[in-house]
């Protein structure tokens, strides 16, 4: 696992995050759609981790917009 103590959490580190959320979101959609044997249990895991992956990513979102907001008027 990879720690980043000690460094900070820049724009191009969130931006980093964002997209290897975005692909690991796309991977489970195409796992759903390409796993027709998928029982409604998996498929309901699987539902849950994408409905997760979208809440941290539209908060990560929400922190870039404003740090940049913040750089702006500083």
């Amino acid at each position: 696992m990879n720690f980043n103590f000690g460094r900070d959490i820049t724009e191009q580190y969130l931006v980093k995050i964002y997209d290897d959320l975005q692909q690991e979101q796309l991977r489970l959609m195409n796992g759903i759609k390409t796993d027709v044997d998928c029982n409604p249990k998996q498929h309901t895991a699987i539902t849950k981790q994408i409905t997760c992956i979208n809440s941290i990513n539209l908060n990560i979102l929400k922190l870039n917009n404003i740090r940049k907001k913040l750089g702006d008027s500083c």
